[in-house]
């Protein structure tokens, strides 16, 4: 029997997964897609969307055969819906879409959302809760931390270590072997050559701190 599948969040994050979602259930019919869950009122309002919002995030009273996704932007917003719903005895699920090109020997943690045409490589390890989005490479033997947020385009060369909840804009890389701190925010286009430590902002190529 098919599983429910909730998706926690109604902002772009969560209406992307509601698509990638669709296009699992194309190749083979794992969910029944049930619905959205959030905070903020009407988030769909002027949205052309199929799907309706269920309840609050607290109010959603889990069912035993719900699965769920958490899809929001924000990485500290993520683990902390996350942290609270495994609280509660939510199962928690990777959505991958199905373009996406995943090593046999990659090492995935749980509550993943994997983008179309995102690679991940040979004994690459994911942490929980990461987002890699479409167009984006994890190379051989590199490490995501937790909670990370790799947006369009981006590109972890090999051998790199990102911390958690370190925020990669659209097209900005590491080069081999780089070192990244948790809580790292790397600015769109940025190409980071060295190591860098936790908290920081960089940007530009190469990536230089950025005061706050």
């Amino acid at each position: 029997m098919k599983k429910n599948l909730v998706i926690v969040g109604a902002g772009g994050c969560a209406r992307e997964a509601l698509q990638w979602a669709k296009d699992v259930n194309r190749v083979g019919e794992r969910w029944n897609i049930k619905g959205f869950l959030c905070d903020y009122p009407d988030p769909l309002k002027g949205k052309k969307c199929d799907v309706p919002v269920l309840d609050t995030i607290d109010g959603y009273e889990i069912g035993e055969d719900d699965e769920f996704v958490v899809a929001i932007g924000d990485s500290t917003g993520r683990k902390m819906v996350t942290d609270k719903l495994k609280a509660r005895g939510a199962r928690l699920v990777n959505l991958i879409h199905p373009s996406a090109v995943i090593a046999d020997s990659c090492d995935l943690g749980e509550g993943l959302i994997i983008y179309p045409f995102a690679l991940i490589s040979d004994n690459a390890r994911i942490g929980d809760g990461c987002i890699i989005n479409m167009y984006s490479s994890v190379a051989h033997d590199s490490v995501l931390g937790e909670y990370c947020t790799i947006s369009a385009h981006c590109d972890v060369t090999g051998r790199c270590t990102l911390g958690d909840r370190v925020f990669m804009g659209s097209t900005s890389q590491v080069v081999p072997d780089s070192r990244i701190g948790n809580d790292v925010f790397i600015c769109a286009g940025s190409t980071v050559m060295t190591r860098l430590r936790d908290g920081v902002k960089v940007l530009g190529n190469p990536a230089k701190l950025v005061k706050f």
